[in-house]
């Protein structure tokens, strides 16, 4: 048993600890990274999960295709299916675990740059980085069960075999025939020199499917990374853009106008709910009831032009409202007021609006209210020497305020590129780790041949280029699609709107990124090449 074991556990150990299982050793400190970004923890650890999963099944599913011989050894030498399987099990379970408690111990060592930041931005002194125990039973268990349960599963391709059978490798899977006359058709329609390696590669639906994998998790994190840069930057700019005072004074009771605030803005602000169509529960949002601005604050429609003040029961919405629960311009809204429910229509959309504001006539709202229509509870002025007692809120105050809001997107855009990249190149090269390892025959003959390495590295993985640049065309609709969809679940979640933002020099970008990705991934095997032609030989592969 105990010779065994020495065999398969150094046969796995040069296969963990291969290229094929660095992505294991990055797996833990990448869902330690990843939390900044917002994203509702439990739906995220289930899809890393399910990646995860995916990512260690195919691996077993290459590993066990090219041992199956071991495997049939093993059982004729008299050891039962279960132990072989177990060996496996335990091997997976003391890796994965080694690599979650190391991604751990990393994740809390590098906080320490995310909590400087947050420190700096919120002004928090007293806070002190460590690792809860929830963070145990969250970021470790989960990948160790899933790591172990997927090792398990992937076992069954030798449970129940005839070593015999096993050992003389009639029980390798069969090309399907439909396969076959599909890659043959497509490399048909190729120039001659790319006839071999297309349709080497699409007799392997298994690489192609991990390729769009691979390709769309990577756009994916580009796009969300530099939607939430840029909507950052669009949120302070309209918050930012129509303003020309310097106080913001909330008043800590009603007062009337009597005319002593020439030049100030007098406004009504309650606190009101809407009732839209598409959700249940009420959007919470704070009522203005304005006075003619003038100059002091000027709000603008989505096309640039300056709005006039409402009338009667009109009201202007945000953005935000409209992009995220989709109330349109000209529907007719409930609003709650004071426990009382009155039909607003929404005559436009403020396109400058401060976050969660509804814009309406003061006079109106002070109907609503039930107070005289003279009453206001703040007022916007560049003098606040005459007001009477409330909170004054300076430009200061209130632009450092919108450069906090703005500092956990720059931070999880940040973290997202770098994930971008490295989720991008570990999957790109196991990608092309996966097709290398299954094509050494090839290589052999190649070289039999009188082809070089660098030739022979440009037929089998140049021919991956393409596959990549098609599959960031396909995955690139469906991965805005699933950015936008993340922000506007963020935004409802959060109440913070986080408009979505791309455009084609992001999307050209982008691919660059991921060519170049494609190209050092590429560029790294031409040494392995090199290195089968030395060591292994055409007779072990031409069974």
């Amino acid at each position: 048993m105990s010779s065994f074991r020495s065999i398969a556990i150094g046969t796995a150990c040069r296969n963990w600890f291969g290229p094929a299982g660095r992505f294991r050793r990055i797996r833990a400190i990448f869902l330690r990274a990843c939390r900044p970004t917002g994203l509702s923890h439990g739906r995220f650890l289930l899809c890393f999960l399910m990646l995860s999963a995916f990512v260690v099944h195919l691996f077993y599913t290459f590993y066990f295709k090219r041992h199956l011989q071991k495997m049939g050894c093993f059982q004729a030498l008299g050891f039962a299916d279960l132990t072989i399987a177990r060996v496996y099990l335990y091997l997976t379970i003391a890796l994965s675990a080694s690599a979650a408690l190391t991604g751990m111990l990393f994740g809390w060592m590098l906080s320490g740059v995310l909590l400087d930041a947050y420190t700096a931005s919120y002004g928090i002194s007293d806070v002190k980085k460590g690792i809860q125990t929830s963070s145990f039973f969250i970021g470790v268990i989960p990948v160790i069960l899933a790591a172990g349960l997927t090792t398990a599963h992937s076992c069954k391709v030798f449970f129940k075999k005839e070593p015999a059978l096993l050992i003389k490798g009639t029980l390798r899977r069969k090309e399907s025939a439909l396969l076959v006359r599909i890659a043959d058709r497509i490399s048909a329609a190729m120039p001659e020199s790319k006839r071999f390696p297309v349709r080497i590669v699409f007799r392997k639906p298994a690489t192609l499917v991990l390729s769009v994998i691979a390709v769309g998790v990577s756009v994916t994190l580009f796009i969300m990374s530099i939607s939430l840069y840029l909507s950052s930057n669009k949120v302070y700019e309209s918050q930012t853009n129509g303003r020309h005072y310097s106080f913001d004074v909330k008043l800590n009771a009603l007062g009337q106008d009597v005319g002593a605030y020439a030049g100030s803005v007098l406004y009504l602000e309650t606190s009101a709910s809407v009732m839209t169509s598409n959700r249940k529960e009420p959007v919470r949002q704070q009522l203005i009831g304005l006075t003619d601005g003038g100059d002091l604050l000027t709000l603008y429609n989505q096309n640039g032009q300056r709005l006039s003040k409402p009338q009667g029961n009109e009201i202007w919405i945000g953005p935000g409202l409209e992009e995220i629960y989709g109330v349109k311009k000209g529907d007719t809204v409930t609003l709650n007021v004071s426990n009382k429910r009155y039909s607003a229509i929404v005559s436009d959309v403020a396109a400058n609006a401060e976050s969660n504001r509804i814009y309406m006539n003061k006079e109106q709202l002070a109907e609503w209210m039930n107070v005289e229509k003279s009453s206001y509870n703040g007022l916007l002025s560049n003098d606040v020497h005459s007001v009477p007692s409330g909170r004054v809120i300076t430009e200061e105050e209130r632009l450092f305020a919108l450069d906090k809001a703005a500092v956990s997107n720059r931070m999880s855009a940040v973290i997202n590129q770098l994930l971008g990249c490295i989720a991008g190149g570990i999957l790109i090269y196991l990608v092309l780790l996966l097709n290398f390892q299954d094509s050494t025959r090839e290589i052999l003959i190649l070289s039999l041949l009188g082809y070089r390495p660098k030739e022979i590295n440009n037929m089998l993985i140049g021919v991956f280029g393409p596959i990549i640049a098609a599959a960031f065309l396909l995955m690139l609709y469906p991965g805005i699609v699933i950015c936008r969809q993340i922000q506007r679940s963020l935004s409802m979640q959060t109440g913070d709107y986080m408009p979505f933002q791309t455009n084609v020099f992001i999307v050209v970008a982008i691919f660059v990124v991921m060519q170049i990705i494609y190209a050092v991934a590429k560029a790294a095997f031409t040494a392995k090449i090199r290195t089968i032609i030395r060591k292994e030989t055409i007779h072990a592969h031409m069974q």
